[in-house]
């Protein structure tokens, strides 16, 4: 058990009863005790690491203020020179290719608040009150327990339990239950694909409780399960397919494909985002493909899609639409992350979508 003081409350961390390296099979978990982080392997290579600790800021970085005014800017949504970006936990990082690549950034230079693949909404309401999630903003998510954490053949499951406090109030008013689980890699070397389902159920432990994504700007509606990008990718593009999609600020880039065939998809809808990232000792690496899918136990699905230059991809549940979480009854997020070696075909994308939704 680890005590530390957060504001007024103290923060209690407690560890389930494993082994440090639990290697019941391919598939295990290597725990980093001082950070508190939770790396899943598979045949000794990395698949993904959960920040349950704190992560502080990097070496020389100082959090950012949003500035005073009269009027939201730039997506915020508070002008009264409120710090955001600020340490955070509760997120993966790196989400790993198959030759040990980092396919995503934490902390990137452009926006601090950034998190490599998290799940939060910019405006977290309590009534009247409200805090950004998204931006680390006024409320943040601390951490409470491991209640699972199991590896074998076919899967490895992590579940983390936090809870979301304003900074202003030590009183939790959310309970946020995170379950990863990732599956065992399939096909041969070239052409392998690895399934990550990453499973949040979001409980109100007071009244009043809403989530929703920005309001105050014509570009909102953003938040949600997001991933953002290694800035060193080469050849990135993405293709999202999407029954009725809104129109959104990132539609106009170059790198964005639209699949707009209800006809020939049905309600299927998703992201494949394609790239070539850094790998020690490859010279010239081949694509990787990371596919974002949305189940359709999902509010409103399906959800519209966020994306901008900064390879920032968002499967942006709820939007602007204002979704209560009364107390007692818990709202489940469900969504996949599939990873594949090479550039994957939209045929391929849909039979891995329809398979998810069964």
């Amino acid at each position: 058990m680890i005590h530390r003081m957060c504001g007024a409350a103290a923060l209690l961390v407690f560890s389930v009863s494993a082994p440090l390296f639990a290697e019941t099979g391919p598939l295990a978990f290597s725990v980093d005790e001082k950070t508190h982080s939770y790396t899943i392997t598979e045949q000794g290579q990395p698949v993904l690491t959960y920040r349950f600790g704190e992560v502080p800021l990097p070496a020389g970085i100082e959090a950012g203020h949003f500035r005073k005014g009269d009027t939201p800017y730039d997506g915020a949504y508070f002008t009264d020179g409120s710090r955001y970006g600020g340490e955070r936990s509760d997120y993966i990082y790196p989400l790993y290719g198959f030759h040990g690549e980092s396919l995503t950034a934490d902390y990137p230079k452009d926006h601090l608040h950034h998190r490599s693949l998290w799940w939060s909404w910019c405006e977290v309401r309590q009534n009247g009150k409200i805090g950004d999630l998204w931006a680390v903003c006024k409320i943040r998510a601390y951490p409470i327990e491991i209640s699972k954490m199991e590896a074998g053949a076919d899967q490895a499951v992590l579940r983390a339990v936090n809870v979301w406090r304003y900074d202003d109030d030590p009183a939790a008013v959310v309970k946020e239950t995170a379950t990863i689980r990732v599956w065992k890699a399939q096909g041969a070397p070239g052409a392998r694909s690895r399934t990550i389902d990453l499973d949040i159920r979001l409980e109100a432990l007071v009244d009043g409780m809403a989530i929703t994504g920005r309001q105050k700007v014509d570009y909102g509606g953003y938040g949600g399960m997001t991933v953002r990008m290694n800035p060193q990718v080469k050849e990135f593009s993405i293709r999202a397919v999407h029954p009725n999609p809104d129109k959104w600020r990132g539609d106009d880039l170059a790198i964005v494909k639209r699949v707009i065939d209800p006809a020939a998809f049905g309600d299927a809808a998703w992201m494949a985002l394609y790239g070539r990232y850094p790998a020690a000792g490859i010279e010239s690496p081949d694509f990787t493909t990371v596919m974002m899918f949305e189940s359709k136990t999902t509010p409103q699905y399906p959800n519209n899609f966020r994306y901008y230059g900064s390879t920032c991809i968002s499967l942006a549940f709820p939007a602007k639409t204002v979704v209560p979480l009364p107390k007692g009854k818990p709202l489940d997020y469900k969504t996949r992350f599939v990873i594949c070696e090479g550039k994957t075909t939209v045929e391929r994308e849909n039979a891995l979508w329809q398979e998810y939704q069964r």
